[in-house]
């Protein structure tokens, strides 16, 4: 998948993916579900996963599954534009 290839994105999702960026690019390390919901004032960690799961599907994150920390953005979505993402 390239960076024009990758899906449109809502708002919110693209709101929550460059916190997941400018995250990634302060602290050199992933986030975790806790860290979204924390940022973003979300309840349960079912709130962020709303957001994240679309977002991962859609080819804008990676993370391992069961493993903490490893939210990042894809590089294909960092080569997008921001007008673009």
């Amino acid at each position: 998948m390239t960076a024009t290839t990758l899906p449109p994105i809502t708002e919110r999702q693209r709101e929550v993916w460059r916190w997941v960026r400018d995250h990634h690019a302060r602290e050199r390390i992933g986030c975790g579900v806790r860290d979204i919901c924390v940022a973003f004032g979300f309840a349960s960690p079912e709130g962020a996963l709303c957001h994240l799961r679309p977002l991962r599907k859609r080819g804008w994150v990676e993370w391992r599954d069961g493993r903490a920390n490893t939210i990042i953005p894809t590089l294909e979505s960092l080569e997008a534009s921001d007008d673009e993402a």
